[in-house]
């Protein structure tokens, strides 16, 4: 009996060695000792039986039977293998699976020793056995093993390459089969997917990894050892959206699906610290948020769970005792018990010192300190006036959140965060200087922010979440006493995707005098970036200038894309490198960039040039002068400011715009920005009433914040018969930034005939029609003859991109769309706008021979969306950007009838002007059409104060 049982088991092994092998790493990696043991049974059995007399019964011929399956299987797998390796020479699995052993030796010691070397050679020998087994079953074995050490040297060294090439590797397998395997590996994908975009910011990467993560769900089942770490990963991209959006449903999903993960792993007997901390910080957020107790009882008395389970020397403990410090002072701001914000303080000051100073989690940690500490300042002034006790603390919390916003290794979202604690914990405690320091560090972070790698999309997204960085920099540096250093701060802290487009069109006269291969360099640089970001361009037009694909990774779209993104980061290496060799030039070190103090300055000197910056510390008006800067406290807040617009644009809704109640409404937000904001300018600046017949001054505008969404050219008391207005002081004009105002005034040429073109559309597919269209075009026309008139279904996209290069005017007289979240998708509806939009975008990338000016007779063309105000990036803008020194636009709807009796004064008055031999000034005609109209409808100012100049 016993005899038969060896010979079985040893007809077993060998079979379960063939069959079996490759598929289970446990058995591919004691291959030989397990063959072995098998041949060594069934040989021992049958001498035994041959020497003795023992009778070979039911085991003998099983453990034959095993050993003709195992040698038909290995002769199978013999031929496969030898076919395998002819179509592929790095075939080789037998290798594959020691160098795997191999790697997950040195994988151990990394995670032991913290040791790199240890964790790069796990990653080579990891790549080496995922390419040596490319249809084996160890395949997908292999590639999670890979995908892991990929990931954990992302954590440790924040290089992207690692993030792409684990991207890469998980896409061309996400198609493969192997069930639970293959879900384990689409889990890893998800992860490195998100980190990228924890990093980078594209949108089209979380969603990405939402699909591979929610296919991967589906591979795994509820009671498979791997289906936590799915499910946990899906909160993580559930959190990370709510992150973007802010929608409470994306957290509840965040909390509903790491509360399965939990579930799950209770069922196999396991704990997940990890998911347990997490879902303390997920409570403690969804607490904050809410202003629900039961939701902060239970993240804190979780966060004490993971706490009391977690071992000191586990990697888990620093986060658990961050996150129990986060439920604890989000508790405290519900209901504040200086027990919990004590202890909140312990743990997260013991959170940062067991942390190495390199740790990327380390920033994360001294935020969460410098919060703790700054709330006990505060608590403690308002309660208990402890000074020398907060004293040292506000010091402790400072140290803390400087130390966090430089810290290199942490991403960007964090080191902005810890920036704006720095800043208001100094500006609060009138260490103002400090707070500039802080908020000049993240002026230098915005355009991180918005990496030149993103989809345009992707960088309004990520700059419009840090909006007023830039008035709350300039704030603390007038606060500081540094008037010079507040202008220069605006300058560098708006506009972020204006100055990178200015940027590109710098004029080259003087790089071509002193270097022309450098300038060369420069054109064909930038040639290149307009493709790579060009919305009209195929993706294939794209990829050509990347090269062939390198691997079938790049088969797909998603893959297409991620090669286009890493073009697009190369680009941008290439042409940071570019800028810092030119500026290394004579004469040019501030060639393409913010122009130095000095020119800011002269920009004044046609007449003053007005900053309004509005601030949660304080605001103030920058008045520029060629003499210096002239500066003039306001009695505005942004809580003010918000009101006003919101009563403003109520006032403007359809029907409401000719009612006289509701523009009342308006008159009062007039009345209030004359008060508060335009008298004291005018006063400081010297712009006086003007005597009878005497001609009005020039001035520029340059709002900061929802201020942008206001008419501050149509402010004052208008229903009284007085000079208190500002249409009756200054003719006014509007500008993003000085930058962009020098930019125009560089840019003028000597004035040519009027060419229009004038494009109308009285009829537009899906819109309604506008019946004045037609008619406000052959006035045009009519006072213009040289022009080119394309009217409805002639007004394609295409055509008026083609025609605009051989005219000296454009004048649009069509609706006009904005879009707020992301405004360079805004456009101006022609025939063929459902497939082929004309936008924001498109028009910004032109670059026209002799554009002098436009007028855009369209709906909200000055506008653009509350986030994006210090972008400037509307149809208005866009204009300005394709080379006209003169736009005309609208700051909302204009009835039709309205429109095209303001089109007439404003034409008439070019009209005469022109004939009369003197120079053209559209903010003149503009403004004379203005208090025109302003004349018809005095008790109506939603018709004729939406009207606006930009340009020099």
């Amino acid at each position: 009996m016993y005899l038969e049982l060896l010979a079985l088991l040893g007809g077993a092994l060998v079979l379960v060695f063939y069959a079996g092998s490759g598929r289970l790493p446990f058995i591919t990696r004691f291959r030989y000792p397990l063959t072995g043991l098998g041949f060594l049974s069934f040989a021992g059995a049958s001498y035994l039986a041959t020497t003795r007399d023992v009778p070979k019964g039911w085991g003998f011929d099983s453990a034959s039977v095993a050993f003709v399956l195992a040698g038909g299987v290995a002769l199978v797998r013999i031929v496969l293998a030898e076919r395998q390796r002819a179509a592929d020479p790095a075939y080789n699995p037998q290798a594959a699976a020691t160098w795997y052993a191999e790697g997950q030796n040195h994988l151990r010691v990394f995670l032991a020793r913290d040791d790199l070397a240890s964790l790069d050679r796990a990653v080579d020998l990891f790549r080496q056995s995922v390419d040596a087994t490319a249809t084996h079953a160890s395949h997908l074995t292999h590639l999670t093993a890979l995908l892991t050490a990929l990931q954990a040297r992302y954590e440790q060294l924040r290089r992207l390459d690692d993030l792409d090439e684990a991207i890469d590797y998980g896409r061309r397998e996400s198609g493969s089969d192997g069930g639970v395997r293959r879900g384990r590996v689409l889990s890893m994908l998800s992860t490195a997917l998100r980190m990228r975009y924890d990093s980078v910011g594209a949108a089209g990467d979380l969603a990405d990894a939402h699909e591979a993560c929610r296919t991967a769900i589906s591979l795994v089942p509820f009671y498979s050892r791997h289906y936590p770490r799915c499910s946990s990963e899906l909160a993580a991209l559930h959190r990370a959206e709510y992150e973007r959006t802010q929608q409470p449903r994306s957290l509840d999903l965040a909390v509903e699906h790491v509360q399965k993960s939990l579930r799950s792993a209770r069922v196999l007997g396991s704990a997940r610290m990890v998911d347990l901390t997490t879902l303390c910080a997920l409570l403690a957020e969804r607490g904050r948020r809410t202003k629900n107790m039961r939701d902060l009882d239970d993240a804190v008395d979780i966060g004490r769970q993971s706490l009391r389970i977690v071992q000191p020397d586990d990697q888990l403990f620093q986060p658990c005792q961050n996150n129990l410090a986060l439920a604890l002072r989000a508790r405290f701001e519900l209901q504040p018990r200086t027990a919990d914000l004590d202890e909140a303080i312990r743990l997260a000051h013991r959170a940062t010192a067991s942390v190495a100073p390199t740790a990327p989690q380390r920033a994360d940690h001294q935020l969460n300190l410098a919060l703790a500490l700054h709330d006990r300042y505060r608590y403690e002034q308002r309660h208990t006036g402890e000074h020398a006790r907060t004293g040292r603390e506000i010091d402790w919390a400072l140290e803390a959140a400087r130390d966090a916003a430089n810290h290199d290794a942490a991403n960007v979202p964090t080191r902005i965060r810890a920036g704006l604690a720095w800043s208001d914990i100094a500006a609060t405690t009138g260490r103002h200087a400090d707070a500039v320091t802080a908020l000049a560090g993240l002026i230098e972070l915005l355009p991180r922010v918005a990496s030149r790698e993103l989809r345009r999309e992707d960088q309004e997204d990520r700059l419009g979440r840090w909006t007023g960085i830039a008035a709350n920099a300039a704030a603390c540096a007038l606060a500081a006493g540094q008037e010079d250093t507040a202008l220069v701060l605006l300058e560098q802290g708006r506009g972020v995707l204006l100055s990178r487009a200015l940027d590109a069109r710098a004029d080259l006269t003087a790089l071509h005098a002193r270097n022309p291969a450098l300038a060369t360099e420069f054109e064909e640089l930038r040639a290149e970036l307009d493709t790579a970001y060009d919305t009209s361009a195929t993706l294939g037009d794209v990829l050509e200038l990347a090269g062939p694909a390198e691997s079938s990774a790049d088969a797909g779209i998603a893959g297409a894309d991620d090669r286009a993104r890493r073009m697009r980061r190369a680009q941008t290496e290439r042409w940071n490198d570019l800028l810092a060799r030119i500026r290394a030039e004579d004469g040019l070190a501030d060639f393409a960039g913010t122009p130095q103090l000095e020119r800011i300055l002269e920009q004044g000197a046609d007449g003053p040039v007005v900053y309004l910056n509005v601030s949660e510390y304080r605001s103030d008006a920058i008045i520029l002068r060629p003499e210096g800067v002239v500066t003039v406290p306001l009695r505005v807040t942004p809580r003010q400011v918000a009101e006003h617009t919101r009563r403003l644009h109520l006032a403007l809704h359809p029907g409401n715009i000719t009612d006289l109640e509701h523009q009342q409404a308006i008159h009062d937000v007039l009345g209030w920005l004359w008060d508060d904001v335009v008298e004291p300018v005018l006063d400081a600046a010297g712009v006086a009433a003007p005597a009878s017949g005497e001609a009005l001054p020039r001035m520029w505008w340059i709002p900061t914040g929802a201020l942008a969404l206001l008419p501050i050219h149509a402010a004052g008391r208008h229903t009284t018969e007085s000079d208190h207005s500002l249409l009756d002081r200054a003719i006014s004009s509007y500008a993003p930034t000085v930058r962009a105002l020098t930019a125009t005034r560089e840019r003028r040429v000597a004035p040519a005939a009027p060419r229009p073109l004038v494009v109308a559309m009285s009829e537009t597919p899906g819109a309604e029609p506008l019946g004045n269209a037609e008619a406000e075009a052959e006035m045009v026309r009519s006072l213009f003859p040289g022009g080119l008139l394309l009217q409805n279904g002639e007004a394609t996209r295409q055509r008026v991109l083609s025609e605009l290069p051989g005219h000296t005017w454009v004048h649009f007289a069509c609706h006009g769309v904005i879009d707020r979240d992301i405004p360079s998708r805004s456009e101006l509806l022609l025939h063929d706008h459902h497939e082929r939009p004309f936008t924001t975008t498109d028009i910004s990338r032109l670059d026209l021979p002799e554009p002098a000016l436009a007028y855009l007779s369209s709906c909200e063309t000055a506008r653009t969306g509350p986030r994006h105000t210090d972008e400037a990036i509307h149809l208005a803008s866009a204009f300005q950007l394709a080379g006209f020194p003169d736009v005309i636009a609208t700051l909302w709807k204009i009835p039709d009838r309205v429109a095209h009796a303001f089109t007439q004064d404003t034409y008439t008055e070019f009209h005469r002007t022109i004939r009369s031999g003197s120079a053209l000034t559209a903010a003149r005609a503009v403004h004379e059409a203005t208090r025109a109209a302003r004349a018809r409808y005095p008790n109506l100012p939603g018709l004729w104060a939406g009207y606006v100049h930009m340009g020099h």
